[in-house]
């Protein structure tokens, strides 16, 4: 294949498309040095992938940034990866269309693409790229919890609690995994999916619905308490994969707060922007927020991204970490402006919306 004259179709973004986005024939893209070039078999979408065209509008391209597919080729000076591998891999965000995973091939840096064993599916892999070192990022690194055992077998139970809020979300279901396979207990913050939550090891779930703040924050008080035994024992950490402004002030005001002042648990990692007033609320409470921003697993955490994508992955792999659960949209890249709409609607619960290139019918076109 010659990428230097061929072309695929790819969703290009754009905040002047009415829709958002729209099919287009373009460039087939070309990996720099230590980059791979994936004809991708499925991809999947984050709610980002709407944000980013409608709250930067000056940006315009390929969204998306979860990939699995096979190697077509390699820079060269990337020596793990080849022409034929099978792979999944997070792509870099907001710079360049060649790095858009809406499309038949998509670039991506090599230290953020593993290897795939021959019995993973593509489609539960592609869940995994952004949501799931999010999460990762979000427990080790700002919230500087221990890591799990490289093995993937569960650390024994080390006493503490960790509340993560969003616990049925893509982020928040790998959070719950990755933080009892470190030996935390979990409590999590959920609505109608709280079951599924469950089923991914949470100790506790307390459902949101139908409590103000108040009631809430009681509510998850008390499953702290009957996980630690103590009423005076408050969680270790605080992953709010919501990131509201009321969400926030909820966990700070109406939970950690109600702990001794000298308690150390009094940090809450957000996924978006949450809070413009968090020297007030630090100030209030002793209670510190900060953003977990997954790109910087190209950039400050490329080591870590790195060595935690090939772990994970080797889990995945062998049945010892689950993938978020998948629905495939029907008609592979034609399905990218539903899908993503069905995001911005708020109409995705507790499932990855997934693209299987082959189902795309406007391939037939070419």
């Amino acid at each position: 294949m010659s990428t230097a004259t061929a072309t695929m179709k790819g969703v290009f973004f754009s905040s002047k498309i009415d829709g958002l986005c729209e099919i287009r024939d373009l460039p087939i893209p070309t990996p720099g040095n230590d980059e791979v070039l994936i004809r991708n078999t499925a991809v999947a979408s984050n709610p980002k992938d709407w944000k980013v065209p409608l709250w930067m509008p000056d940006w315009e391209g390929v969204e998306g940034n979860d990939v699995a597919g096979i190697v077509e080729s390699v820079g060269k000076d990337v020596q793990e990866f080849k022409k034929g591998d099978k792979v999944a891999a997070f792509s870099k965000m907001r710079t360049d269309t060649k790095y858009g995973a809406y499309a038949e091939y998509t670039v991506a840096p090599a230290h953020t693409t593993w290897h795939l064993a021959r019995s993973t599916a593509f489609e539960e892999a592609s869940t995994l790229p952004l949501a799931m070192m999010t999460a990762a990022i979000g427990l080790f690194v700002r919230l500087q919890l221990s890591v799990p055992p490289e093995s993937g077998d569960p650390a024994p139970p080390n006493g503490k609690v960790i509340i993560i809020n969003g616990a049925s979300s893509s982020v928040g279901a790998f959070a719950i995994q990755l933080a009892k396979k470190a030996g935390y207990a979990v409590v999590g913050i959920a609505g109608q999916s709280a079951e599924y939550a469950t089923s991914l090891g949470a100790d506790r779930v307390v459902d949101y619905r139908g409590k103000d703040n108040a009631a809430l924050g009681s509510a998850v008080r008390e499953a702290v308490t009957a996980l630690t035994g103590n009423s005076t024992t408050g969680p270790v950490a605080v992953y709010d994969a919501v990131s509201t402004e009321s969400t926030v002030e909820m966990l700070a005001y109406e939970v950690l707060d109600h702990y001794p002042s000298q308690h150390q648990g009094r940090k809450i990692t957000t996924v978006l922007p949450a809070h413009d007033k968090g020297e007030g609320l630090h100030s209030k409470t002793g209670v510190q927020v900060e953003r977990t921003m997954v790109g910087t697993a190209h950039s400050e955490d490329s080591e870590f991204a790195k060595k935690w994508y090939r772990i994970v992955g080797k889990w995945l792999d062998q049945g010892k970490f689950k993938a978020n659960q998948v629905k495939l949209m029907p008609n592979g890249l034609d399905s990218v402006k539903e899908g993503v709409h069905l995001l911005k609607d708020n109409k995705v619960n507790a499932v990855k919306l997934v693209y299987r290139i082959s189902d795309t019918r406007s391939l037939s076109q070419n």
